[in-house]
This record gives structure tokens, sequence and C-alpha cells, in this order.
């Protein structure tokens, strides 16, 4: 939620929706400027407003001036259908302007309209379908392809199922604008029916506990399983009074015996849960949310234990975005039906697990990461999908410009020497190694991977999992890979001294060797090696490229639109004043109102010619190494995306370091 800091306009909404007095908000804002602390976390820390409520204002985007307008005209509308009259919205409005409270709020609480009438104006005004809640069932059918943790998220009630259509009822016209989401979640296309319903989430719980309860009545209950009855008998007690102590023996024998209990009720407890886990509605939540955040283009699905509620977050594009909550019941359940796929152990809930998921979905393979981590509220999940189809990019669908992808396939022919890729953590630097292993040639040449762990399978790639337990280390593993008659050797990450000098040892005998380092630029790899004592003369003699790079978003297409910059802006970005147009995207429902969609990459290649080679072997300072290779900073690769248009400003400040 970062840049919303400061935007009145979303504090005027909670003001007119009575979430908070105009005298809260102003104090809440003068706090802010005090302390620096957020308004909306302010809210959230005093807990006035929930984040599942706040991600809902902002998605609705209550500050348009447009949307405004249409909720004034409710009044007119009214007029029109005749349930009031026009001294009665003349009273509403005057109320409005002193109060800033809404208008169908005023009209309500004055007595002056029943909800059912306001509700069909809003469905005329809004162009919806209206039906009468009373009259508009549920079907079983509805109820099970909508886990009921997504129908709350999203505040809807499903009613039927037309082939790849869902009807919901709504009971605020401003939901429909967050369905879409919903529909990628869900792979259906949903059709919005408002109704007048006093609290959709208590009518919502109410559907589908008598849902569970016909299920429960349509299927044979299971045979009831014999609870284990431990005698007990009652340990006399005796007054405080009495001095007869308690002897050893039996102290030692209560001690066992509520050990017992404790881990009697422990077995019990995750046999529950287990039985839970394995149950239709929590097993079809996590498909659900797994396909979800396949058809999102989520990278990675966060499962967070928080107050009340678990929430679920997917990563699309670099950035966590809510999709849905999990009851605090089936929690547990939840998590541990994700231990079963992943093949860890359910009773282990102390201490971290590893494991990983093949999911099937839409004629895909994804290999699914699942790495578990004991919180003070909970267990915290988070799986990473990996796509297989990933793996098939090339050196020209990374984002580099037209001379460096030419420059770059030209050095990955060479036959010998090293070519390092650097960036922070979730970069891109596999995807780009990967990339380069496309180019080669599998049929006749030899070529194998270290990798810790192995994300992708390489057809025609022999990959080594690396596994520190059993002593095959980067430095133990390459040691063995000298002796396999290799032609292109990956080692998934140069990590201490030993591995540095063994991999360039390799390129310097007649190999090619693609690595990855963490640093912040190309030259200062130069510099790490260095630090990791390698002699500059092995550095000069093996090393063929350096590349760069970080990812950035692009801009949304469907709702990029320009904008005349700001002079601070400009200056920031190192921009000519003179420039009079940049671009950035709105936000719209393709791009979940962040307005921008997908990634690319922002790249520099410094390539080890003659020159640089002579550098190296001297001890030239990087500095002028990086002059005297006239080399193309990221930072001047990402002004050029932005003033192309294909990323929008904001990502360079944050991206780039000035």
């Amino acid at each position: 939620m970062a840049g919303i800091s400061g935007r009145h306009d979303f504090g005027d909404e909670l003001v007119r929706q009575e979430v908070l007095t105009r005298e809260e908000l102003d104090a809440i804002m003068e706090q802010e400027a005090v302390s620096g602390v957020p308004w909306y976390r302010q809210l959230l820390q005093k807990e006035i407003i929930s984040v599942g409520a706040l991600e809902d204002l902002f998605r609705f985007e209550y500050h348009s001036k447009a949307k405004r307008q249409l909720d004034e005209s409710i009044g007119a509308t009214l007029v029109k259908m005749g349930e009031i009259s026009k001294d009665d919205l003349k009273a509403a409005l005057a109320e409005q302007k002193r109060t800033g409270r809404l208008l169908g709020k005023i009209l309500l609480d004055s007595g002056v309209v029943k909800p059912e009438a306001l509700a069909k104006a809003l469905a005329k005004q809004h162009k919806l379908e209206y039906a009468a809640l009373d009259k508009t069932v549920s079907t079983a059918e509805a109820l099970d392809a909508v886990p009921e943790s997504v129908a709350r998220k999203y505040r809807f009630i499903p009613v039927r199922v037309d082939g790849d259509r869902l009807s919901v009822l709504i009971s605020d016209p401003r939901v429909r604008d967050s369905l879409e989401a919903a529909e990628v979640f869900l792979g259906k296309r949903i059709h919005p029916i408002l109704t007048h319903v006093e609290v959709i989430e208590e009518e919502t719980k109410k559907r589908y506990r008598g849902r569970k309860t016909a299920s429960m009545k349509e299927s044979p209950a299971p045979p009831a399983k014999q609870a284990k009855a431990t005698a007990q008998k009652p340990v006399p007690k005796k007054p405080a009074s009495s001095k007869t102590a308690i002897s050893d023996t039996e102290q030692k024998d209560k001690v066992v015996m509520a050990e017992e209990i404790v881990v009697e009720r422990a077995t019990m407890d995750f046999a529950e849960i287990a039985r839970q886990a394995s149950g239709a509605s929590v097993m079809q939540l996590v498909t659900k949310m797994i396909e979800g955040a396949v058809n999102s283009g989520a990278t990675d699905i966060h499962l967070d234990p928080q107050e009340p509620e678990m929430r679920v977050r997917y990563r699309i594009d670099g950035v966590l975005h809510d999709v849905m909550s999990i009851d605090h019941e089936i929690e547990a359940a939840v998590v541990s039906r994700v231990k079963i796929m992943a093949d860890m152990d359910i009773t282990e809930t102390r201490r971290p697990q590893d494991g990983h998921i093949t999911f099937d979905f839409a004629d895909n393979e994804f290999d699914i990461r699942v790495a578990t981590l004991p919180c003070f509220l909970g267990e915290r999940v988070v799986l990473r999908l990996l796509d297989a189809s990933a793996v098939l990019q090339g050196i020209k669908d990374l984002g580099l410009e037209a001379e460096d992808v030419k420059k770059l396939s030209v050095l990955i022919e060479q036959p010998y020497g090293m070519i390092l890729v650097t960036g922070p953590t979730g970069s891109g630097k596999t995807t780009t190694l990967y990339a380069a292993l496309n180019q080669k040639n599998v049929l006749t040449e030899s070529i194998v991977t270290l990798e810790d762990p192995v994300e992708y399978q390489l057809s025609g790639i022999n990959q080594v999992q690396i596994d520190p337990d059993i002593d095959m280390s980067f430095a133990n593993t390459l040691r063995a890979a000298m002796r396999q008659d290799i032609d292109v050797l990956l080692v998934g990450e140069i990590r201490d001294a030993e591995t540095a000098r063994i991999a360039i040892r390799a390129a310097m005998t007649g190999h090619l060797v693609f690595s990855t380092l963490h640093t912040n630029d190309a030259p200062e790899a130069i510099s790490t090696l260095r630090n990791m004592d390698v002699p500059s003369y092995l550095l000069a003699s093996s090393l063929t490229a350096i590349v760069a790079q970080r990812l950035v978003r692009k801009i949304c297409p469907k709702c990029r639109t320009s904008f005349t910059p700001a002079k601070t802006m400009l200056k920031s970005l190192n921009i000519p004043e003179s420039t009079k147009k940049l671009y950035r995207g709105e936000g719209c429902n393709f791009c979940y109102h962040t307005g921008t969609k997908g990634r690319t990459g922002i790249f520099e290649l410094l390539e080890v010619t003659p020159q640089i080679r002579q550098m190296i072997a001297a001890n030239e300072p990087t500095e002028k190494i990086a002059r005297a290779a006239k080399l193309k900073t990221m930072a001047d690769r990402c002004r050029n995306k932005v003033k192309e248009g294909i990323i929008p400003p904001e990502e360079f400040l944050r991206v780039i370091r000035t």
C-alpha cells in the first residue's frame, strides 16, 4: 500500500461511510505529520478498519469524481420511481452537505425510503439485474463451485451456475469492480445480481452452513471410532494443613500420566485435522487457491497466519495482492492439506519444513516448492509456482536491447570462459542462465548444471542437486564434475572462495562456465571475486562477460496513459527538463489497479575485451574499468525504457539506486 499515505479522498470516504468521524480523521492526519506513521497504518493498528476493508476501499476508487456524481444521482432516480418526493430529496441533500454522509444512508435513517426500494433504484442506476433475497435460492452446484472464504472475501452469494457463467448476489453495486479478480481466481464469468440484505457476510455463512448440513444428511456418517479411555483414579486432595508429603514415586507417576494425556490429546487433534484436510471443502479450497494463482500469473502464494483470519496473498509481478482469507476454524486443516500434497509431516508444527507438489492445470505441469515457517500465530506457508514452460525462453525474450542480444549471443557461442550473471535475489538470474543454455546444442555438447535447488527440469541436460547435508557442496560437486568430460557447466551460485577458484579453473581448462553472484552491478563482480582471494591474473584469463540485471514492472497496456512530469521528477530521473510527456498506468481491473502488468529485465553487459583483460590483470579499480568499457549502465537502460513508455517512472526510482 505504498504511495497512498496522505490521500485525503480515501479518508473522506471513510467519513462518508461513518467508519470514523471528521475529527478522528483530522487527528490521525495530524499524527501522521508528526510521527510519519501513515494514516492507514494507524487505522489498522487501532483496529478501526480491517486489511480487507481497506483494500476494498482502494479497489473501488471512491475518490473518483464520476462515481461520486453517480452516487449523488440516486436521489433523482428515487424521485422518478415515485419512492420519495422532491422535498424529501432537498432535505436529504442539505443533510449530506452538512455531514458528508452517503445520501442513501440519510434517506434510510430518515425513514422516507425502504431498503428494498433503495436497492431497486441502485440496480436501475447501475444497470444491474435486481432480485429479492428470499426468492433467490443458492443451488448446491453454485455453492460447491465457490469456496466460502472466496465468497466472503469478494462479498457475494453464489446462486446458480450455467456452463462457465456464475450468477451471484451482491448488496453493493461497487462490489462489481472487484469481480474480475474473482473471475480470474474461479475461472468463470460472473454475472452480478443486486439484492437487499442487511449483512451479506451473515447470509453467506447461513447458506454455506445449510449446504454442509444437507451434505451430511446425503452421505452416510462414518462409523464412530471408539475413543481410548484412560482410567484415571482421582487423587484424593489432602487438606492444605496436612504435612504428609507425596512420595517421589507418586510424583513421577503423576508427571508420566500428565504427559500421556497431553500426547493423547495432541494425537487426537492431529487426527481430526487430518480428517478435515481430507474433506471435500478443504481440498477444493486448496485446489482453487492454486488454480487461481496460475490464472492470475502469480509466482508465489503466501498463507500468512493473522488475527482473526489467515490471509492468502498472491505475488504478481513482484507485488503481493490480498485475494482471500481463511477462517480460523479451518486454518490448520488447510495448512495440513498443503503439507499432505507436499509429502510433509503434518504433526510437525514447531520446525520449518520443505516439500514440493506436482500440479497439472490447463495442459501445463507446475512444480510447486512449499516451505513452512512456525510463527507466533501459527504456521506460515509459502508456495512458489514454477512453470515448466518458462525454461523455453530465449535470449530475445528477456528484455535485452538489440545490440546486447547480438553481443551476448556471440559470447555464449564461445568454446570456453566464464559468463557471470549478477543481481539480488528475485532478479531473474536463473531465467537468464536457462535462456543461455537454450542456445547450446544438447545433441553435440555435454552439459551439466549444479543447482540448489533444481527449479526446472531441462531436457537433454544433466542436472545435479546440491545437498550440503551429505557433503555435496558446490565446491565438492564441482570438483567431481571436472572429471565428467563436460563442455558446458552451469554453477548455480558462487558462494565461497573455493567454489570461485574451481569454477575459474574450469573456465581456463576448456569449459564454458555459467554462474551467478550477488552484486549490485557488473563491475562490482570483479571486486567481489578479488575479495574471495582470486588472483586478478586468473580473473583476466577466465572471464568472458559479466551481465548485471534487475526486473522492472511494465505499464499495463489496458490503462496506459500519458502525463506531464514535474521538474522534480525529471531531475530525479536525470531526464532533460524539456521532456513534455511520460507514461504510467491509471489502474484497472486487468492489472488489479496497480497500473502495471508483466515484467521485463534491464541489463548492463560488461564484455571482457583484450583491453579490459589487461586492466583486470593490472589490478585497476573497477570504476576505471567501467569507464574504459564505455559501460551502458542499468540506470541508462532503465531511463530509456521510461522514455519509451515501457515502464513507469516510479519503477526507475524503486529499482535503480540514484
